[in-house]
C-alpha cells in the first residue's frame, strides 16, 4: 500500500515537471496587425477563446495596426522566439515588402504555420449608381472615366488589391478612396460617398436590406451560400478577376521545430472542430484550414499573384 501511494507520488511529480516544460509555459500573446473590430480582429479572438482553453493558458489578443499590416508583423519577428507571441496575418504578409519604401522587419524573420479561413469578395455597388450587373458597371465606367469610385480598408488591403485586379482586367480608369479600417470604409460606402467595394459575404445583410447592390463574387464557381449570384467570370467583361481574403497564422522563424508543430497541432483540433467552422462561417468566412507545407506553397502563388498586379498598377504605400 505504502510502495504504491509512493508510486503514485513520484508519477504525480512527473507529470507535474512533464507539464511545466510543456507548451506554453506563459500566456500567449496573438498579435492582430489592424484595428480592432474588423474580420481579422473578430477571427483572432474566437480563436483566443478556444485556445485559452485548450492550453489552459491565457491568449491575449494584441491589436498594433499600421503600415499596411508591417508595424504588427515587425513586433511579432522581434519577438522571442519561443512561440508565444503569434501574429495572425493577411494578404499584407505577402505584398507589404512590394509597396513600402521600406520594411521595419525582415520577412524571412517570419514563418507562414498555418492557414485558418478565406473569404472570397463580393462586388458590391451603392444603389445610385445606374447598373444592375458587372458588364453595366464596366460599360458605365468605360463612359464615365474616373467617375466610379471604390471604397478599401487602406492601401495595399484585400479589397483595394481587388478593386485593382477589377480595374486593370476590365481595362477601366476607377477613383481608389483608401480608408483606415473596414469600419470608415463601410460607414462612407453605405452612405453613397463611394460608388463600389470589394468586400466579404459579410456584408451581404446590408445588400438585403437593399442598402446597396451585390453584382458578383470573385470565385470560379459560384459560392453554395449566394448560388443566385453570378461569378465576374460569368459577365463576360474579363477572365482572371479572382480574389478574396485569407488569414494565417506566422511565426518567429527560430522558433524551434517542436514548438511550431505543437502550434500546429493546437490550430489544428480547433480548425477541425465543426463548432468552430459555424462560428467561422458566420463571420462570412469560408472554414479553410492548411498545414505548413500548403499554406507556405499558397504564399508563394499569392506573391506571385499579387507581385503583377502591384507592379502593373504602381501601388505604393506611403
Amino acid at each position: 500500500m505504502i510502495r504504491r501511494l509512493l508510486c503514485g507520488l513520484a508519477l504525480a511529480a512527473c507529470a507535474s515537471v512533464a507539464a511545466a516544460g510543456s507548451f506554453p509555459e506563459r500566456p500567449v500573446n496573438f498579435v492582430v496587425p489592424y484595428s480592432p473590430g474588423g474580420l481579422t480582429d473578430q477571427l483572432a479572438r474566437l480563436y483566443a477563446d478556444r485556445l485559452g482553453k485548450l492550453w489552459d493558458q491565457p491568449v491575449v489578443v494584441e491589436n498594433r495596426p499600421g503600415a499596411g499590416s508591417s508595424i504588427g508583423a515587425s513586433h511579432v519577428a522581434r519577438s522571442k522566439a519561443d512561440g508565444h507571441t503569434i501574429l495572425l496575418g493577411s494578404v499584407g504578409m505577402v505584398t507589404n515588402a512590394m509597396m513600402l519604401p521600406a520594411m521595419p522587419y525582415k520577412t524571412e524573420d517570419l514563418t507562414p504555420l498555418t492557414r485558418l479561413a478565406v473569404a472570397p469578395n463580393v462586388l458590391y455597388v451603392h444603389p445610385s449608381l445606374p447598373v444592375n450587373n458587372v458588364k453595366e458597371l464596366v460599360d458605365y465606367a468605360k463612359k464615365n472615366p474616373g467617375g466610379v469610385s471604390f471604397a478599401s480598408s487602406g492601401v495595399g488591403s484585400s479589397p483595394h488589391l481587388a478593386a485593382e485586379l477589377f480595374a486593370a482586367k476590365t481595362d477601366i480608369d476607377v477613383i481608389q478612396v483608401p480608408y483606415k479600417g473596414t469600419g470608415a470604409a463601410i460607414a462612407d460606402f453605405l452612405g453613397g460617398q463611394v460608388n463600389a467595394y470589394f468586400d466579404t459575404m459579410q456584408s451581404m445583410r446590408y445588400a438585403e436590406d437593399g442598402l446597396i447592390r451585390a453584382l458578383a463574387v470573385t470565385t470560379t464557381e459560384r459560392l453554395k451560400d449566394a448560388p443566385d449570384l453570378p461569378t465576374v467570370e460569368e459577365s463576360g467583361v474579363a477572365s482572371g478577376v479572382i480574389s478574396g481574403s485569407w488569414f494565417g497564422i506566422f511565426i518567429p522563424s527560430e522558433v524551434p521545430a517542436e514548438t511550431q508543430q505543437q502550434l500546429q497541432e493546437a490550430f489544428n483540433q480547433i480548425a477541425s472542430d465543426p463548432a468552430t467552422q459555424e462560428e467561422v462561417a458566420k463571420l462570412g468566412l469560408v472554414p479553410d484550414h492548411q498545414d505548413q507545407e500548403a499554406f507556405q506553397a499558397f504564399i508563394k502563388s499569392e506573391t506571385e499573384k499579387w507581385g503583377e498586379v502591384i507592379r502593373t498598377q504602381n501601388i505604393r504605400i506611403q
